[in-house]
């Protein structure tokens, strides 16, 4: 028996710069080669920044069954009807002082009906990237709003995000952590799909991938391994938890220093074609 199928194993794959290239997309191998996994009987699913929205068309094909993880935690969610299982939201008074900080952010919230993505009327080209791409696939939650603190006010902040020049982001993410103290996590990340622009993120203290994992663990009743596959540094809190962590060469250097196992690059399917060939070597060595 393969270490995938154990009893009471986990997988957990991100999904930009692990399972998709960096155009964005999820090739048709990969995609053959996750369901592949999922047939085996792999528990498998997927940890992302992103939203349930943006999952579903970056995952044609994928036979996903399981909850997944969005926005680094803050939410365990169906994939196919969007429903949250699990909410960890900001506490208001927290999410109005990173908003009245950062200025302009683009504000993930839950309104009491629907999911929404609020964004101001002044977007940088970093902002202007986020929310384009949205546009593209016509994502419901956009709505544009001239007052982010009322939103804040009003509305579950699930996460916050201001678009800072590469430069810049270090110091505006370690004065809003300074304000915000225990109330939220604060960090600042490069994003390589608008370069120059870097990810000025706030979020609750509880909405990590790896608090997430062991959350989900728990109300999927299993109890063995985890492995976890990412290449970015949201992807830590989730190696933290993990038994196997497995890293693509493209991996930020601190991932890869975490890492297991660092297999080929996301743009040549390295996690699928390790996590693929691992599944075939044990099925050689039982005789199947």
């Amino acid at each position: 028996m393969s270490w995938l199928t154990a009893p009471g194993h986990l997988l957990v794959c991100d999904l930009d710069g692990t399972l998709l290239r960096s155009d964005t997309s999820l090739s048709d191998a990969a995609r053959d080669g996750l369901n592949r996994l999922v047939a085996a009987g792999v528990a498998l699913t997927v940890a992302s920044a992103r939203s349930t929205e943006a999952m579903r068309p970056l995952l044609p094909g994928v036979d996903v069954r399981l909850p997944v993880i969005e926005h680094n935690g803050a939410y365990i969610s169906d994939l196919r009807t969007g429903e949250h299982l699990v909410t960890n939201a900001l506490d208001p008074a927290v999410a109005d002082k990173a908003v009245e900080l950062l200025g302009d952010p683009i504000v993930t919230s839950w309104d009491g009906r629907r999911d929404r993505v609020h964004f101001g009327p002044d977007l940088n080209p970093g902002a202007g990237w986020f929310i384009g791409e949205k546009r593209r696939y016509r994502d419901p939650r956009l709505t544009e709003s001239a007052d982010l603190r009322a939103v804040a006010a009003r509305e579950r902040v699930v996460m916050l995000c201001s678009y800072v020049p590469d430069e810049q982001a270090p110091a505006v993410a370690e004065t809003v952590q300074a304000a915000v103290g225990d109330g939220a996590r604060v960090w600042a990340a490069l994003n390589s799909y608008s370069p120059g622009w870097s990810e000025v993120v706030v979020q609750s203290p509880l909405a990590t991938k790896g608090a997430a994992i062991l959350e989900l663990r728990q109300r999927l009743d299993l109890d063995g391994e985890i492995t976890v596959c990412g290449d970015h540094v949201n992807d830590l809190p989730m190696f933290a938890v993990a038994d196997r962590r497995i890293a693509p060469g493209n991996a930020r250097p601190a991932v890869r220093a975490a890492a297991s196992v660092v297999t080929g690059t996301n743009d040549d399917d390295g996690v699928v074609t390790y996590l693929a060939d691992q599944l075939a070597i044990s099925r050689r060595a039982a005789g199947e």
